[in-house]
């Protein structure tokens, strides 16, 4: 059983096509339902409780807990000077609290069925831009949550890997502005960056990627 939160749209979707392929059942978090889950656990993750009880409802299926693939994110856009307290919060909350709590909440059955992490993060937690000032955070976040339960499962099966695409074709831009953005030299294809993160668990368990960075290449 492989978990993928966010797997309605983008990188989740194709993660959960590339797994529901491969004969195994997928459990989408999201708010929305991923048509590639054969399990929707239709939720926010931006609230405690909700994070709860989705954990809760996961711990009730039987099949062995393979990966947990932590995706969901939302991405902001606001200036130094306007940021608001609600978007800090908005952000922190589903992009890091999340990871946290879902991760926490599982823990036992994580340790019981050896299960492998994934914490989605972002270039954006490796440099920093422009106008991005609480995205950029809470992807350093990211990478620094996945870099600490490194060290809780050191001595344990459970790989932990910190996933760090650059920018990929999502709406997630979208989102935050109304606009789809429009990189320069062209966007990732997510069902690429899908494969790869596929690729990399599909490893013996003895090798750990610890953290991967994918940086968008772009050329004329």
């Amino acid at each position: 059983m492989i978990v993928i939160t966010g797997a309605s749209d983008g990188l989740g979707l194709q993660l959960a096509k590339l797994y529901s392929e491969a004969g195994k059942k997928v459990v989408n978090i999201s708010r929305r339902p991923s048509k590639y889950a054969e399990i929707n656990i239709e939720m926010s993750l931006r609230e405690g409780p909700d994070i709860e009880e989705a954990a809760a409802m996961v711990n009730e299926l039987e099949e062995g807990l393979e990966a947990i693939i932590h995706n969901a994110g939302v991405m902001s856009l606001q200036p130094l000077g306007s940021i608001t307290e609600e978007e800090v919060k908005r952000l922190m909350s589903t992009n890091v609290k999340s990871q946290i709590l879902l991760t926490s909440f599982l823990a036992d059955r994580i340790k019981k069925d050896k299960t492998d992490i994934v914490c989605v993060a972002s270039t954006v937690g490796t440099k920093a831009y422009k106008d991005q000032a609480v995205y950029g955070a809470s992807k350093w976040a990211v990478r620094g949550f996945a870099k600490n339960l490194q060290e809780e499962f050191k001595d344990a099966p459970n790989r932990v890997i910190s996933f760090c695409p650059g920018g990929f074709k999502s709406d997630i831009a979208k989102k935050a502005t109304g606009q789809a953005a429009e990189l320069k030299g062209g966007s990732m294809e997510p069902a690429d960056l899908a494969l790869f993160m596929k690729q990399i668990l599909d490893l013996p368990k003895n090798m750990e990627v610890s953290e991967v960075i994918i940086n968008r290449k772009a050329f004329k």
